[in-house]
């Protein structure tokens, strides 16, 4: 081999070198190659918290909602006014929202925040938008009615699903999607190209997602869902220098959504904490004129 290959070789980053083997193995056993790659993508890793988002949550009362046998932290400020639901996205928790609930418990309502399945200090070891969306259902059920979802990446796709699978009573007047993306199967392409996985085990997924739900992947189209929460008042909000999630995803849900205000931002990456974010979604949700 010549060195520069050698050297090219050595410059796989390890999540590369994951394709490999599931590869092989989609195509000496479909099903089991199917059934390792699903679960190996639903693998959140831990993150601490750090010693900011530990004080704020300590704030917070803290109880278990259990749902479907698994226990989930769900975090209360303020008892009194509007319920907003914050929903954090993957290999996060609810320690991101320590500068948006204090602000919105100060203007009168009440805020939940969850940590979602497989996160924090909730149970499980395994996570999908699909599990996040039947919890993220279950709360606006049961604390219904919410006056606002604030949903950031899978956390705000996995609202706009669970937002159309509830009746329309329960629906939020406002939802506020951060950095999300428009169909599940946009995620499968992307994870596709960073681990180079071939057709076989893209199929052996495929059909391992309809044995576990019913559906393929391509049935969970956020945008198709969206046309149907015309009711909902949105602010959907982006960066375009967003290198997790392209901003043409958002854009895409903006055209879908009746109704739907799109703020595109540059230079504050998929996180979206920068303060100038805090302010408009603070704004939306009080009601004042947001800038888009």
């Amino acid at each position: 081999m010549p060195r520069s290959e050698n050297k090219n070789m050595f410059k796989l980053k390890p999540v590369h070198l994951i394709g490999i083997p599931l590869n092989t193995l989609a195509s000496i056993s479909p099903r089991l190659g199917g059934a390792l790659a699903f679960n190996l993508f639903g693998m959140p890793r831990t993150r601490k918290h750090r010693v900011e988002e530990s004080h704020f949550l300590a704030t917070a009362d803290l109880h278990f909602e259990r749902i479907e046998g698994k226990r989930l932290a769900l975090y209360h400020w303020g008892f009194r006014g509007p319920t907003v639901l914050l929903v954090h996205g993957w290999e996060s928790h609810a320690g991101r929202w320590r500068k948006v609930a204090p602000a919105l418990v100060q203007a009168g309502y009440q805020v939940l925040a969850l940590d979602a399945p497989a996160h924090g200090r909730s149970d499980g070891w395994h996570f999908t938008m699909i599990k996040y969306a039947e919890v993220l259902r279950t709360l606006l059920s049961r604390f219904g009615p919410i006056h606002t979802v604030v949903g950031h990446s899978v956390g705000g796709a996995a609202s706009i699903w669970a937002m159309g699978q509830v009746d329309d009573a329960l629906r939020p007047e406002k939802a506020v999607i951060l950095g999300s993306f428009s169909k599940l199967q946009s995620i499968m392409d992307q994870t596709r190209k960073v681990i180079g996985a071939n057709d076989n085990l893209i199929a052996s997924f495929n059909s391992y997602v309809v044995r576990r739900f019913g559906k393929p992947v391509s049935h969970f189209a956020i945008d198709t869902m969206a046309t149907k929460l015309g009711e909902v008042e949105a602010l959907i909000i982006h960066d375009i220098e967003d290198r997790v999630t392209r901003s043409s995803e958002s854009e895409i849900l903006h055209a879908a959504w009746p109704g739907s205000k799109l703020l595109l931002t540059e230079g504050y990456g998929h996180g979206l904490t920068a303060p100038s974010v805090t302010q408009s979604l603070l704004e939306f949700i009080l009601e004042k004129e947001v800038a888009v």
